[in-house]
């Protein structure tokens, strides 16, 4: 019980940590997209990536890393430096089982509340490919539309169903999409065209892997409201750079796709990137009447990006890759083995070897040339590894060291 508490102690301070991450890498977004006021689709890459941050916690080890520099400065031995291993004086302390009980019940609400919103959201989804798969397929008119527009924005046509007349249009599945329209498009020509254009742009953009990771993130930290504050914004920006790549991409008037907005907005939206979506209903209204928005990312752009992913998703490098720290290794053990090697190194002649008679007898012995220190009669192997912080100065020690805590150090050492 104990060890399964410590257990589940860990995985809460991994997350915990990971929910702090992406948090901060939210306010870096937040401030990214305001201060450069980034068209959709480039807000809608931003939020992506930060849900990722989320969904993907433990990503591979990075030094520009946003992790790796929140590791740094958090780090207990920050300071760089060195790490001394004491000696084991007594057993380690039994933890208690009250705390551990504790840290069981907590990661047990974690894991409940992940497997509650997981579960909802693949049944959701799981229902709503049903019903695109269930529902009639569309005359042979709209299914020849759907291949010239699809031709136009250069993706394979997907299926094309009417569906349930309360529901807007919508497109679901990753592999095999389905577009499923309402039966209220069938019969006007224009609103048709435009809401085809717009479930093509996400066919295009493949947003159906992208609700996957929202689906995660947002099932993994079910209780931390940054993560759905952040997948509203996505939304937000994914169906309105969809809303740029259909007017670019077709010959559809701007009144014509607002009008098709405010009808769509009447209706239920599906477990599914959506065109009926009312939130912010005004804001998609605004841009569509307002100037042209380009609707594609640049090569600089997906550079950028990739740094953005990069500083974002990349993991902590460990301690000793941060700090370069060197391991100072002291027990009463070398340090007697040390004295017999060398009764010189016992300055006091109290036949105990300290911890500064240890130290300053290995910074003295690195001070001699190489050929003047033999260990062919004085076998001493302890003596490669490093016993107190300043070891190899030429000051020496001046205080006895304990703790990583106490070290000040002036050597960087070496790399271990």
């Amino acid at each position: 019980m104990i060890e399964a508490g410590l257990a589940a102690k860990g995985v809460i301070a991994a997350l915990g940590m990971a929910a702090l991450q992406g948090t901060i890498v939210t306010l870096l977004a937040i401030v990214l997209v305001r201060a450069g006021r980034l068209r959709p689709a480039w807000q809608a890459a931003v939020w992506l990536v930060v849900l990722a941050k989320f969904a993907l916690p433990w990503g591979p080890a990075m030094p520009w890393s946003l992790s790796d520099a929140i590791a740094l400065f958090t780090s207990d031995s920050g300071s760089g430096g060195f790490v001394i291993v004491a000696a084991k004086s007594a057993a380690p302390a039994t933890p208690a089982l009250g705390p551990a009980i504790g840290w069981l019940v907590l990661a047990s609400i974690w894991a409940i509340g992940t497997a509650v919103v997981l579960a909802r959201g693949v049944a959701r989804y799981r229902a709503t490919v049903r019903a695109a798969r269930a529902a009639n397929d569309a005359s042979p008119a709209m299914r020849q539309l759907l291949a010239e527009l699809a031709a136009r924005v250069r993706v394979s046509p997907p299926r094309l169903v009417v569906g349930d007349a309360a529901i807007g249009p919508y497109v679901v599945g990753a592999f095999r999409p389905i577009i499923v329209v309402p039966p209220a498009l069938v019969d006007d020509h224009a609103l048709l065209r435009a809401a085809l254009l717009h479930e093509l742009a996400h066919v295009k953009r493949r947003d159906a892997l992208g609700r996957v990771v929202q689906l995660a993130a947002v099932a993994l930290f079910w209780w931390l409201p940054v993560v759905r504050i952040v997948s509203r914004r996505l939304e937000l920006a994914r169906e309105s750079a969809c809303d740029a790549w259909a007017l670019e991409s077709g010959d559809v008037s701007r009144p014509t796709y607002a009008r098709l907005l405010v009808q769509m907005a009447q209706l239920r939206t599906a477990a599914a990137p959506s065109l009926a979506a009312p939130h912010a209903l005004d804001a998609r209204i605004t841009a569509v009447l307002g100037p042209i928005v380009r609707p594609r990312l640049g090569a600089v752009h997906k550079l950028a990006l990739v740094a953005w992913a990069v500083l974002a998703l990349g993991g902590a490098r460990s301690a000793t890759a941060q700090h370069a720290r060197e391991v100072c290794v002291y027990t009463p053990e070398i340090a007697e083995a040390l004295r017999h090697a060398y009764p010189e190194a016992d300055a006091d002649q109290d036949g105990v070897l300290s911890h500064d008679e240890a130290c300053l007898f290995q910074a003295e012995l690195r001070k001699r040339p190489a050929e003047e220190v033999s260990t062919s009669d004085h076998p001493t192997p302890m003596l490669s590894e490093p016993l107190c912080c300043n070891c190899g100065e030429s000051e020496g020690l001046s205080t006895p060291l304990t703790t990583s805590a106490d070290l000040s150090c002036q050597d960087p050492g070496v790399s271990r």
